[in-house]
């Protein structure tokens, strides 16, 4: 991928990876659709909560992904995500300013700064990750697998008894982690039955999820912070993301195509998910569905994953021309800086440069 979201060069990316990341994009959609909560369709309901099970190991595959491979640090991968957040973080609102979906307003244009930060809770926390990926991997680089291995295991401890506020948030790292011990003992011992594991452990959080809706009566909030239910961080949600990754990793097949669509396929999640389009548009749309007939639902649901999946990629096809672009000329002007001023001792107060 153009972002650091890919640590392959691009002739080396592999094929079945790239379309994981596909349908962990799709998976996606397919979660923000969800509003089983609020509907009363007896085995209907059922069958919406079975759905949001099979996705709801979305972004653990996601990051998995990332921490089998390893974050490097480049400075063209840190400008490309960067970049990739402020445009669609400022050319969402400019386009629903011209079609009238809002308002023209100051003060909401600038906060779209708030991009890297606040508007998309998962980007913040995968760009704090990508600052911290360089001591994660030589921590797990120096660990033997072992020992890796209880580690991650008293981290989720830790996470559940000690730090259950931050739970969600300290899972990016978690699963890092676990991506990273993977790439270490390998997918082949790990790798027998994937695909059957994947799907018992998909009916275990369907049917742990709904009885905590029809027996405890358990919102969508209450439901996304229970261990058992549909927490990112619950063991089963974890499983369920390795064993989808490890089964991908027997699929051997070689696409361009897939390559090519890959790499932009966290557009599909920041169009969709603009503090715009998802309050106005998205939810709002996928929730009026509930109104309309089951099949009528259902074949306006899966046309509109279609049009927003593929709409995504194309955009983000334009998105990147233009990004290049302008890292060349950031580059030239970059150039034009004297040598002295690019290193970063040279904005270091005297004192400091004496304790080096």
């Amino acid at each position: 991928m153009n972002t650091i979201l890919s640590t392959l060069k691009a002739g080396d990316r592999k094929s079945n990876f790239e379309a994981l990341r596909l349908l962990s994009m799709l998976m996606v959609l397919n979660l923000h659709s969800f509003w089983g909560y609020y509907s009363d369709r007896g085995f209907c309901q059922a069958l919406d909560f079975l759905r949001e099970s099979t996705s709801i190991c979305a972004v653990n595959v996601f990051i998995l992904i990332s921490g089998y491979f390893g974050i490097r640090w480049r400075m063209k991968g840190l400008y490309n995500l960067l970049f990739q957040v402020a445009f669609y973080s400022f050319a969402v609102y400019l386009f629903c300013v011209s079609t009238g979906i809002c308002n023209f307003d100051r003060v909401e244009f600038f906060h779209c700064f708030k991009a890297f930060y606040d508007s998309w809770g998962f980007i913040t926390w995968y760009i704090i990750l990508y600052f911290l990926s360089p001591v994660l991997n030589v921590f797990a680089e120096k660990t033997d697998s072992r020992q890796l291995l209880i580690f991650i295991v008293v981290f989720w401890l830790a996470e559940h008894v000690i730090m259950r506020s931050m739970g969600e948030n300290l899972n990016y790292f978690l699963v890092y982690l676990i991506g990273r011990w993977i790439s270490k003992v390998g997918t082949e011992p790990l790798s027998n039955n994937a695909g059957k594991r994947y799907l018992i452990t998909t009916f275990i959080i369907f049917v742990l999820s709904y009885s905590a809706y029809i027996f405890l009566h358990y919102d969508a909030e209450k439901m996304c912070c229970f261990v058992l239910g549909y927490s990112y961080a619950s063991p089963f949600v974890i499983l369920q993301a390795v064993f989808l990754f490890l089964f991908f990793s027997k699929i051997n097949i070689r696409g361009k195509f897939i390559n090519w669509s890959a790499a932009s396929c966290l557009a599909i999640f920041l169009i969709h998910m603009h503090p715009l389009i998802k309050n106005i548009c998205y939810y709002d749309f996928t929730r009026s569905l509930y109104d309309k007939p089951f099949v009528e639902h259902c074949v306006a649901l899966i046309i509109l994953m279609c049009v927003v999946f593929c709409g995504s990629i194309l955009v983000d096809k334009i998105r990147m021309v233009i990004s290049e672009c302008v890292y060349l000329v950031l580059r030239c002007v970059y150039r034009l800086i004297p040598n002295k001023y690019r290193i970063i001792d040279f904005y270091l107060p005297s004192k400091l440069k004496d304790l080096s």
